[in-house]
């Protein structure tokens, strides 16, 4: 893993872009740019540090993309309502506050799902402890996103 350290401070420095283009004065026309960069710097750090065998690479790559496409959505609708409680925070009613939680829970049973889904799609193509590797390396990407995101997420206040 000492290739992902090496790498992992591009992934920082896209991410810390990502909230405050959710979040911040920016058009939406913005973020599928700025999400298509975090989308490069994640594949560039998941092709370090995956060493790949050239005959193996193609066939990963199209499973890779197709995971991550779908991901992606998700992940979409995860920063819209991101930004949308960011817009709002001050105002959340408790109906509201539960309408939040109940898209939040949902988003995540999905994501979990879909991971689940391809953990076959990838054992196609990789060892299972490549697939396992994978995993672990997106599961580090996505805990450093979320505690960047975290950072600039208000408390609803009391």
């Amino acid at each position: 893993m000492n290739a992902l350290i090496r790498v992992l401070s591009v992934t920082v420095l896209g991410a810390a872009l990502l909230p405050g283009t959710v979040m911040g004065s920016h058009d939406e026309a913005d973020i599928p740019a700025i999400w298509a960069d975090l989308e490069t710097n994640r594949r560039a750090i998941v092709a370090e540090n995956m060493n790949l065998p050239e005959g193996q690479s193609s066939a990963f790559w199209a499973v890779y993309d197709e995971y991550r496409m779908e991901m992606g959505e998700l992940e979409m609708e995860g920063l819209m309502l991101l930004r949308e409680f960011h817009e709002h925070f001050e105002e959340v009613t408790d109906d509201r506050a539960n309408q939040i939680m109940a898209a939040y829970f949902s988003r995540e049973a999905k994501a979990l799902r879909l991971r689940e889904k391809f953990v076959p799609h990838f054992n196609k193509v990789l060892s299972a402890k490549q697939t396992l590797r994978l995993y672990q390396i997106e599961n580090k990407l996505e805990a450093i996103i979320q505690a960047d995101v975290s950072s600039v997420t208000p408390l609803v206040p009391e």
